[in-house]
């Protein structure tokens, strides 16, 4: 990857930064020399945090972003530059299972951060993850793009559509440095949700098993690299001043339905996948694709695609994950 100016000392907090997407945005900006806070409720085993020892280069506190009180008094102290909020209840199924603790996290979770950032003067800015689920379903085939209503209309859907717009109400009654960012299904090294597609066919290959497929097979989803999310992510962060209060797509050219996926894997494996229809998914958005133009004008693009780094993701989970 191509090395960043002006990060090196600063200090950026991410919250949420011990799971996947968050492992490898902080493994980046340790590579970048910056003074790097991160928060998170666990530290799971096998995760890319635990397995590259990422507490002992970074600033590692255990907290829940539902711990209003305690939250305070850790930005009170901490006092960062720049925040990436990552942390979240992240799965589709997790939400419908547990609608509670996804709008408890995911809402509430967020006001808390966005409450902490509010009182510290010297915040140059707040980065928060949202998802292409915030747009809820389209009645058409189409690209959404980030002038489009939210229309969440399922528990975790709805959880980012309101993370969205509250954190989007912050900078327009505050002032608060906000930039949102919308992204569809991210893969790569350090994904443990192996009921997500990439990780558990790699999780049926290593082991031999047949792969379940909750869906009926034809969802289409953007498949985006968590390397261009984490160059995507730095990218805004350098252009902050100017986008504050804005939202911003990320896309690749994957735009693939789940069989699609899996037969693009076996391309690149020569491995025929064995697999199984289950199609017991609930309120899941059949098509979803993102206009990223937004972001191409400002001058990011990604750079990955499944085909050239499927099998680099699938030895991570074979000599990293398993091996550990």
């Amino acid at each position: 990857m191509e090395s960043m100016e002006g990060l090196k000392g600063k200090k950026i907090l991410v919250t949420g930064g011990a799971g996947f997407i968050g492992s490898n945005l902080v493994s980046r900006l340790i590579s970048e020399k910056a003074n790097v806070f991160v928060i998170d409720i666990e530290i799971k085993k096998k995760s890319l945090f635990s397995i590259n020892k990422m507490s002992k280069k970074t600033n590692f506190s255990l907290l829940d972003i539902r711990d209003k009180d305690n939250l305070l008094s850790y930005f009170d102290k901490n006092r960062p530059d720049y925040v990436f909020h990552l942390a979240a209840k992240s799965l589709v199924g997790q939400g419908y299972e547990n609608p509670y603790s996804t709008f408890e996290t995911n809402i509430m979770g967020t006001v808390n951060v966005l409450e902490a950032a509010r009182k510290l003067k010297n915040l140059k800015g707040i980065i928060v993850a949202s998802s292409d689920k915030a747009y809820g379903k389209l009645r058409k085939n189409a690209a959404y793009k980030e002038d489009f209503p939210l229309f969440g209309d399922h528990p975790y859907d709805v959880s980012k559509s309101s993370e969205d717009l509250i954190s989007l109400a912050y900078f327009k009654t505050y002032k608060l440095p906000v930039v949102i960012t919308r992204f569809g299904n991210v893969y790569g090294q350090g994904d443990l949700h192996f009921e997500r597609i990439i990780p558990g066919i790699c999780q049926a290959l290593i082991n031999d098993k047949t792969l379940e497929i909750r869906s009926n097979g034809k969802y289409v989803r953007d498949y985006l690299h968590v390397e261009d999310v984490v160059s995507g992510y730095l990218f805004l962060l350098s252009k902050i001043d100017s986008i504050k209060g804005e939202a911003f797509n990320f896309s690749s050219k994957d735009n693939l339905s789940v069989l699609e996926v899996i037969r693009t894997a076996e391309k690149s494996t020569g491995v025929k996948i064995n697999y199984v229809i289950k199609n017991i998914a609930k309120n899941e958005i059949p098509y979803q694709h993102l206009d990223d133009s937004k972001i191409k004008k400002l001058g990011w693009r990604s750079k990955n695609s499944i085909s050239l780094t499927f099998k680099s993701v699938f030895d991570w989970y074979r000599y990293d994950f398993y091996k550990n």
